[in-house]
């Protein structure tokens, strides 16, 4: 599949009663990811997260935290990404795989969650890089 000029994404802040971020690895991200062709952020966000958790939501509420990138592949392809990040407060549940994508198998290689201490005082890269400040926002309102 050849990658686009410009991508959308949805992602999710997936808090619990503790709360911790459930996520996945080589920089830890939120669950999320593309938005499909006539699918807006919020359509996208639920079906992405039931993809990437099993977590079914009707509602996913209105955007805590907007980000705009470019990034440069190292084939030279640009690609600029606009994220909408959208918060669900949960109950603790184990993580299922069993809705991803082929790729998703072999590219994330681990989820876990994460409690705001322990992102906020990390070494390890997450994206975006203040997240931990975007859920401090999150939870102080």
């Amino acid at each position: 599949m050849a990658r686009p000029a410009h991508r959308r994404v949805s992602r999710i802040i997936l808090l619990d009663a503790s709360p911790r971020l459930a996520v996945p690895t080589v920089r830890w991200i939120t669950p999320g990811g593309g938005v499909d062709e006539g699918e807006t952020h919020t359509e996208g966000a639920i079906r992405e997260l039931f993809e990437e958790t099993v977590l079914r939501v009707a509602d996913v509420g209105e955007p805590v935290h907007t980000i705009s990138v470019t990034s440069t592949f190292d084939d030279g392809h640009v690609q600029t990404t606009y994220a909408e990040f959208f918060v669900v407060r949960t109950e603790a549940f184990d993580i299922s795989r069993e809705n991803w994508l082929d790729y998703e198998h072999s590219e994330i290689l681990d989820v876990r969650w994460w409690s705001l201490e322990e992102l906020a005082s990390t070494d390890e890269p997450v994206g975006p890089i203040d997240l931990a400040h975007v859920i401090s926002r999150v939870l102080s309102n």
